[in-house]
């Protein structure tokens, strides 16, 4: 008998567990779910760079050297963009031509280009590609950029994000508090950047620059920073302090733009933009 008593109290105390764990995962999903930037802007987070107009062009090289990454074969240039001086390096067995990895450059936004004027510092190797990095795009740090050949604007998408470590390692040698301040404005921002971004501060922080690098974009004709501050205003301003303190130039600010002749693919994509956007504002302002 005393163990029945046992048993059943057993099943009292498991069925109540149960029931708990129920309510617990019915309240998650009541709750709502945090905002993301990237769904959001994702419509316009394509062909960066496809209007930029200015060229870059060889002031030195090639000088054959070992590739910093590997030791293997590879060429260095100097080369000189809008007011920017970097240094490219392309090892042998990559299969690229010098013109393509410039090609990638200069859809470059100019504010970030000094992110390759970093990496050119002293003995470094500048934008820095390789034939394989063991499986990933590219890895960057205030002493590298390494990437590997890829077809132009995914390759400036991938240079943007490393930028945005570049840069943000470069502040920090002034303020060393730059990513704990960069996790308060997550928390006040309250809406997250990407999924990528969720999984540690610093790529939050790199996935926003490469967020701001597109809506900053002379393809949209006119930018769209002023959205993506409305949405992340403790991020925006952060980051825009940051690359003050990189040493980063802003570029003049463009002439009001006249209307363009979008293609089609272009028009469907701003239409889902501002879509987006009123989704976005009508979700924010329900939840406030």
């Amino acid at each position: 008998m005393k163990h029945l008593w046992i048993l059943l109290a057993l099943a009292v105390v498991t069925g109540a567990i149960a029931n708990d764990a129920k309510q617990e995962a019915k309240n998650d999903e009541d709750k709502p779910k945090r905002q993301m930037l990237f769904t959001i802007f994702r419509p316009i987070m394509h062909d960066i760079g496809s209007r930029n107009t200015e060229k870059a062009e060889v002031v030195s090289g090639p000088v054959e050297m070992k590739m910093a990454n590997n030791k293997q074969p590879g060429k260095q240039w100097w080369v000189r963009l809008d007011q920017s001086k970097f240094k490219v390096t392309i090892e042998d067995s990559a299969g690229l031509t010098l013109t393509n990895a410039l090609v990638c450059a200069e859809r470059i936004p100019t504010v970030y280009l000094r992110a390759l004027e970093v990496v050119s510092e002293d003995e470094k190797a500048g934008l820095a590609f390789y034939k394989t990095l063991g499986g990933a795009a590219a890895h960057g740090g205030q002493s590298y950029l390494n990437m590997i050949p890829l077809k132009p604007a995914r390759a400036a998408s991938v240079i943007v994000h490393e930028a945005g470590h570049i840069l943000e390692q470069r502040a920090r040698n002034t303020d060393k508090d730059i990513l704990e301040k960069w996790a308060e404005a997550v928390k006040k921002d309250n809406i997250d950047v990407s999924n990528y971004g969720n999984g540690a501060n610093h790529e939050d922080q790199a996935d926003f620059a490469r967020i701001y690098a597109f809506c900053s974009d002379q393809t949209l004709g006119s930018n769209r920073l002023a959205e993506l501050r409305e949405f992340s205003p403790a991020r925006f301003d952060l980051w825009e302090n940051m690359l003050t303190l990189a040493g980063a130039r802003q570029a003049d600010a463009p002439a009001p733009a006249k209307s363009r002749d979008y293609s089609e693919q272009w028009k469907k994509r701003i239409k889902q933009l501002e879509d987006n956007l009123e989704a976005a504002r009508a979700t924010r302002d329900h939840g406030a």
